[in-house]
């Protein structure tokens, strides 16, 4: 199995399950390309699983865990021949590694069997991949190439990342070193996954060691969470014994790091404490450079977050590469959590100078949104909704329920016999329900039947779309709705839409220069043709901004179909009304989505009308 269908199999893993125009983008091939690789893929997986498709989706049916387990351990990788571009990385890396003296590439194309232009492609890419680890592969005309090493700690780390996989290191080292380090680790009660860890920070130094590569500085920002004394000494005295040599402190800081990546018995409470609270300030920075002025609560949210901040800072300082069990365009969904977790990881790379792995980023953005949904629903008023009509109390009792499962309790139901009562109340509702057609002095406002309470889908899409609606009546939301042609490239079309709103002063440039910055950074575009921008909006206005761009049928951005483009803009000053109108705002995106009537009435919008006419009909 080459690295391609692993990296396949990987997505696989990571997603319940896909669509074709998905696993296109992903890996940037045709459909035609992506039907063989499943077909490759299922193949080599030789019946531990199989890719399987339903209704267009595509999904992995596990059918023999342990095998599959093994797959994921990358334990094929060391059979691997060298048509696989990483089996070369690894090798070259080995070569030069071990090498002391250049070696020419003529020498290294021949040991490899491919081309001098294949070689210096090969290089080419291992040169981008070291740039993180302060290493780089060092030229010399008519000598030939040579591995230089920066920051000595980083030696074992390259080991672990380019070469342990592929190589079988474990031979070099005497088995029952490796045996009497289980049993202290199981003694101990370690989990799995830190005495895989410690196993492989042993394989790892000792063949670093080997090669002639020491660890002879102090490692940069790491500080030992553990007292090597009592229970520990075990483990210093199993890690040290098998070396010809004596390790230093910083030797034995890198064997035992494993234990700083996540909670274990053998750290001292003490030292975590003192670690905390110089982190503390650390977090303080990201609310100075956050673009965000939100209703976050920072000293609230770093005592809910600062053990995972702890780790996190550990695992990057390691190069940690941490398992992405969390699809990374889900969070996109999530625009106030997702930049405060970019900035994190900003202030992060500027602290340690290492690049967090893009998988945490998906854990900060969780951790952001939770902190973020508490607050916004502390304290929010209730919405209102009115019945009309001869109804039974046993019915009004049951649109309660309805009303409070989908609002979590903040709706209040006023009861009206007629409709002249209803309007002479004056009353601001999100919703009515009658038992008959009625005339209602707010059009805004959707009336719909009794009967609708007990279609809950179809109820939560009117209320989404009314809450939408009055957001946009009073103010909290700028709304704007526009057409386009699909000839008209996507980036095109929401530049559009921009510059429009930067010409009638409700937007700044800042605005587009913020928004064609977050288009590099990585696609908007969702399932259903569906794209979502999303930039914070400088301007100083008080609202968040809407504005919809349909196509007349779906045109191709980067792969991916697209046909509803939901252009947003968030305010920095962003306080609880504008926080909830903005979680409004995404539901109802993500119902459209899912609602193949709502979209529907979305593509058929006509501007003389209000938002709420998309649910006409459902």
């Amino acid at each position: 199995m080459n690295s391609q269908y692993l990296r396949l199999l990987s997505f696989f893993i990571v997603n319940d399950s896909v669509t074709m125009n998905e696993l296109i983008a992903a890996e940037h091939v045709s459909e035609r390309t992506m039907n063989k690789y499943i077909q490759q893929l299922n193949e080599e997986l030789n019946g531990a699983a199989q890719v399987r498709e339903k209704q267009r989706r595509y999904y992995l049916q596990v059918d023999d865990y342990q095998q599959l387990a093994k797959l994921q351990t990358g334990h094929l990788k060391k059979s691997l021949d060298f048509n696989d571009a990483n089996k070369r990385y690894a090798y070259i890396m080995k070569r030069l590694f071990q090498s002391e003296d250049y070696i020419t590439l003529d020498d290294l194309a021949d040991e490899l069997t491919i081309s001098k232009t294949t070689l210096n492609r090969d290089l080419k890419q291992l040169r981008q991949m070291l740039a993180c680890y302060d290493a780089e592969i060092y030229s010399m005309t008519n000598n030939g190439i040579k591995l230089m090493l920066y920051d000595a700690y980083q030696a074992p780390i390259i080991v672990d990342h380019f070469i342990y996989d592929y190589f079988d290191l474990q031979k070099a080292v005497a088995t029952d070193w490796l045996e009497r380090l289980n049993r202290c680790c199981h003694q101990l009660g370690l989990d799995a996954s830190i005495i895989k860890a410690l196993r492989r920070n042993l394989i790892g130094l000792s063949f670093s060691i080997k090669s002639g590569h020491r660890i002879t500085s102090k490692i940069p920002h790491f500080h030992r969470l553990w007292h090597l004394s009592g229970n520990v000494s075990c483990l210093v005295d199993v890690l040290s014994a098998g070396f010809t040599s004596d390790i230093n402190d910083s030797e034995l800081d890198y064997l035992m790091s494993p234990l700083a990546f996540k909670a274990n018995s053998l750290l001292a409470d003490e030292l975590i404490e003192s670690r905390l609270a110089v982190n503390a300030q650390l977090f303080q920075t990201i609310k100075q450079q956050s673009e965000l002025n939100s209703t976050l609560n920072f000293e609230h949210m770093y005592d809910q977050i600062k053990y995972h901040f702890l780790f996190l800072i550990n695992r990057t300082i390691f190069h940690v590469q941490t398992n992405q069990l969390l699809p990374s365009n889900l969070f996109e969904k999530y625009p106030i959590a997702y930049d405060l977790a970019q900035t994190t990881l900003k202030v992060l790379d500027d602290y340690i100078g290492i690049s967090v792995d893009s998988a945490e980023m998906g854990y900060l953005v969780l951790y952001f949104e939770m902190e973020l949904e508490d607050r916004k629903n502390a304290g929010q008023p209730s919405f209102e909704v009115a019945i009309v009509g001869q109804v039974g109390s046993s019915v009004v009792k049951f649109i309660q329920h309805q009303l409070d499962e989908i609002f979590e309790d903040e709706v209040v139901v006023t009861v009206f016999a007629t409709a002249q009562q209803l309007n002479a109340n004056y009353g601001h509702y999100l919703l009515i329900f009658s038992d008959r057609p009625i005339e209602y002095s707010d059009p805004t406002t959707p009336v719909v039947r009794i009967s609708a309470a007990f279609r809950t889908n179809e109820l939560r899409g009117k209320l989404q779309v009314s809450l939408v609606e009055k957001a946009i009546l009073n103010g909290n939301c700028e709304f704007d709705f526009w057409h386009f042609d699909h000839k008209l490239p996507y980036l095109e079309a929401v530049k559009t839409m921009i510059q429009a709103r930067i010409k009638d002063h409700s937007l700044n440039a800042e605005f587009m220069k913020s928004w064609q910055q977050r288009e590099q950074q990585g696609s908007s575009v969702f399932e259903n043709g569906i794209a979502i921008p999303h930039v914070i909006d400088s301007s100083k206005h008080q609202r968040i901004l809407l504005q919809i761009g349909v196509f007349d049928r779906r045109t191709k951005y980067q792969d991916r179909d697209v046909q509803v483009i939901f252009l947003i803009g968030i305010p920095k000053e962003l306080n609880h009304d504008l926080n909830k109108v903005l979680s409004q705002i995404y539901d109802l995106i993500f119902l459209i989505a899912s609602n193949s009537n709502i979209y529907q009435g979305l593509l058929n919008y006509d501007n003389q009308q209000t938002l709420t006419q998309i649910t006409e009909g459902i």
